[in-house]
């Protein structure tokens, strides 16, 4: 499919089916991310692969933002590992762990609409929660839930999905 047919395609699932997602197909998904650019390739994205009954438990219990997908993706970065740029002066101490998790995050998503399945970033949450219910270490930073399973019969794009300034307003030549 073309790139461009994929994006408009793809679109935030707020209803998942209870079909489970093949092995083979989460595989795939996690080889996007793996294969995502990030700052001087620091590769520093963990990401926490909840699918047993006791860790989606444990993020439906922190959070509502689940959707009841039957596989939800936590991606963090280690602060330990990320790019920093210590010379900017404009943003003091830049830290690239959560755009380099965003950008990973971003083809998983990608990759799992090109295989027929439905995703939703999901980051209206308490990390705090997040970092409780699972015990993460203090270098990782949580960055996002990706929800990740069929869409329902009746799942639907948002009303609000193909609302989209024109190029004109978000794009300017220097």
């Amino acid at each position: 499919m073309d790139f461009l047919d994929l994006c408009k395609e793809r679109y935030s699932v707020r209803k998942f089916s209870d079909k489970p997602v093949e092995e083979e197909k989460l595989q795939k998904i996690l080889e996007a991310g793996q294969l995502a650019p990030t700052a001087k390739n620091s590769q520093s994205h963990k990401i926490f692969h909840l699918k047993s009954s006791i860790a989606l438990d444990k993020v439906r219990t922190a959070t509502p933002m689940t959707f009841n997908a039957p596989v939800v993706l936590l991606i963090c970065y280690d602060d330990t590992e990320s790019y920093k740029n210590y010379a900017d002066t404009y943003y003091k101490d830049y830290d690239g762990g959560e755009v380099d998790a965003a950008i990973v995050t971003s083809m998983m998503m990608m990759e799992a609409t090109n295989l027929g399945l439905g995703t939703l970033w999901a980051r209206g949450y308490d990390s705090q929660k997040i970092v409780d219910a699972f015990n993460l270490d203090a270098h990782l930073k949580p960055v996002c839930l990706l929800n990740i399973g069929y869409p329902a019969e009746d799942s639907a794009p948002s009303s609000r999905h193909s609302d989209r300034k024109p190029l004109s307003e978000t794009v300017e030549e220097l």
